[in-house]
């Protein structure tokens, strides 16, 4: 199986599971990894997910050696148009991207090692990201003669580290190491151990009310695109409910 799925003390950790391929991607392994990270979505014990890949990668994004849309029995199979077959063989790879965005529980990417294309845009889809020192976060689309907006990287990254940075990244098909992803601010921290560590921050954030945390999560999520009026009012709905949770129920006891 191509993803390997593990929950311990409440954080379910994906691991992309393809080491000899340095985690890249095709649809038919999409497939795998969005079931993946639902079933850990809808695992009632699991409050928080952590992303990282096995060996040396993170993920290294499009699988150079094998077809996107290749495989039997998949739902484009007997497509024979060729543009209709690649872009129902994408629309994958989005769905993916939806998936991490919109789980209810908080997601960590652990960027172990090489986070390329479409690898950087799994980690940016993530809550929150850490990297360890060999970790490489490179956009590569425009040498390639494909556009910089993949899956959902041109409108993360600008969020994620402001637009003059992402404009520069990924219109100079350019690359940070490690220090220079926390630099930028595409990451919070460099761990030695950087599943370990996003097992701690998962522990710890796992450890509060869900309901606060997830209504927080989906409060930050929509702030950039809300207005503050509307924005006001979505947090006195939150603060209202959030009164009623057994945490706060029970302060001055």
């Amino acid at each position: 199986m191509s993803i390997e799925l593990s929950v311990t003390n409440g954080v379910g950790t994906a691991t992309f599971n393809r080491p000899d391929a340095m985690n890249s991607i095709t649809a038919k392994v999409l497939t795998e990894w969005d079931a993946g990270v639902r079933e850990l979505a809808n695992n009632p014990e699991v409050k928080v997910i952590v992303l990282t890949g096995a060996g040396r990668a993170f993920s290294a994004g499009l699988d150079l050696k094998n077809s996107f849309d290749g495989g039997d029995d998949m739902p484009w199979s007997n497509e024979t148009n060729p543009a209709v077959r690649l872009a129902k063989a994408l629309r994958y790879g989005t769905d993916f991207i939806r998936t991490i965005a919109g789980v209810a529980q908080p997601t960590i990417a652990a960027v172990n090692g090489y986070a390329v294309g479409a690898g950087m845009s799994f980690a940016a889809a993530c809550d929150i990201r850490l990297a360890s020192p060999e970790a490489v976060f490179s956009a590569p689309f425009i040498k390639l003669g494909i556009s910089g907006g993949d899956l959902g990287l041109s409108w993360f990254l600008p969020r994620i580290i402001g637009l003059p940075k992402a404009t520069d990244l990924i219109l100079n098909a350019g690359q940070y190491d490690a220090q220079q992803a926390l630099e930028a601010g595409l990451v919070t921290s460099v761990e030695e151990d950087v599943v370990a560590a996003a097992q701690t921050m998962g522990e710890h954030i796992g450890s509060h009310e869900s309901f606060a945390v997830t209504a927080s999560k989906r409060l930050l999520a929509a702030s950039l695109n809300a207005s503050l009026d509307s924005h006001l009012d979505a947090e006195l709905s939150a603060q209202t409910l959030g009164f009623f949770t057994d945490t706060a129920q029970s302060l001055g006891r």
